[in-house]
């Protein structure tokens, strides 16, 4: 937002620039013209058309020494110059009043680049009142300074020429300003898509390392618990390391899904490679039996070692109607022959 209001005071500021530069290069080209119709015929008409331009061309001079000031400050000595101007105009040379009095429209224009709205509004009012008062009331407030009709041609279509070339400037700029500013849009939209795919492409990456991460951590979890189906109705969960509440509850799950999908009759838990069991743990064994029965399949602990077997008598958990091997062979032989006597009957 701050950048886009810096483009705009700077736009302002080279039209006001313009404005200056334009009517002080007018100005100072038609002092120089009746000075030297001065130097060759003094007559006081030359003497009052010199003081206006002089008047004029002065605040645009100051205008341009004012360009780092507030936009206010900048335009005021300009507007106040045109309007002083073409007072003395209206009463030092009225021929050129007519003429004149279009200029009024660049004071507006000039208090429209200062960002104030409602001051640009009065000085609109103003000026349109005081250059109808000025072309209608100028016969009756001129001093009757004659100007030679060759000059008074001249500096007519001076003025018509200085104001046509300063609308041109301003209009120039101000169709600048429109292609730079869509050019500047253009460019933060062709950004704004970039980061737009950016960060889509981003998203898309992101998606699919999480997609893998979940891929590798249920592979872990398989590979940490995993149920393998060894025989006809037969599961065998192998586990190894430490085996917690939260181990326990996922093998719960992954066996009763797997009991229920294969139909299982016995699910062999073996535990050789089991370090320690707490109570819990223990606790969360026996409601894994308790659900595997529940789905009509028993359940055999195979590899109970002495030191598991201890901690299981010193925390006085018992495992129920689980039936217990000493090793995962005899627990296959147990489970075939379960298998077997099942089909038999």
């Amino acid at each position: 937002m701050s950048s886009s209001r810096e483009f705009l005071e700077q736009l302002q500021r080279r039209n006001i620039t313009t404005i200056a530069f334009w009517v002080m290069g007018s100005c100072s080209l038609a002092f120089l013209l009746m000075l030297a119709v001065f130097v060759a015929n003094p007559l006081p008409a030359m003497l009052a058309g010199m003081a206006v331009t002089f008047t004029s061309g002065a605040g645009g001079g100051l205008t341009l020494l004012l360009r780092k000031r507030p936009l206010w400050q900048m335009v005021l000595p300009q507007a106040l110059g045109i309007v002083v101007a073409e007072i003395m105009v209206t009463i030092w040379l009225p021929e050129l009043r007519v003429a004149a009095a279009p200029f009024l429209a660049v004071v507006v224009l000039l208090v429209s680049l200062s960002n104030r709205r409602q001051i640009t509004i009065a000085t609109m009012v103003f000026c349109a009142v005081l250059g109808a008062l000025l072309v209608a009331l100028g016969p009756a407030l001129a001093t009757h300074t004659q100007l030679p009709a060759q000059l008074v041609w001249l500096l007519n279509a001076t003025c018509v020429a200085t104001l046509i070339v300063v609308v041109w400037a301003v209009s120039d700029r101000l169709n600048t300003a429109q292609l730079t500013a869509l050019r500047v849009a253009d460019q933060r939209a062709d950004e704004a898509e970039a980061a737009r795919q950016t960060a889509e492409a981003a998203r898309q990456e992101i998606e699919e390392r999480v997609a893998e991460q979940q891929r590798l951590f249920a592979l872990v979890q398989t590979l940490e618990l995993p149920v393998l189906v060894v025989d006809d109705h037969v599961l065998l969960a192998p586990l190894v390391g430490n085996l917690d509440s939260t181990r326990a509850g996922a093998l719960r799950k992954q066996i009763l899904e797997m009991v229920a999908e294969y139909r299982a009759q016995v699910v062999i838990i073996d535990v050789t490679g089991i370090t320690m069991i707490d109570t819990e743990v223990a606790r969360a064994l026996i409601d894994t039996a308790v659900a595997i029965r529940l789905l009509g399949a028993r359940t055999v602990v195979s590899g109970i070692r002495a030191t598991v077997a201890q901690t299981l008598v010193s925390l006085n958990t018992g495992l129920g109607d689980i039936t217990t091997m000493a090793n995962l062979g005899a627990a296959l032989a147990f489970a075939r022959r379960e298998v077997a006597s099942t089909v038999h009957t």
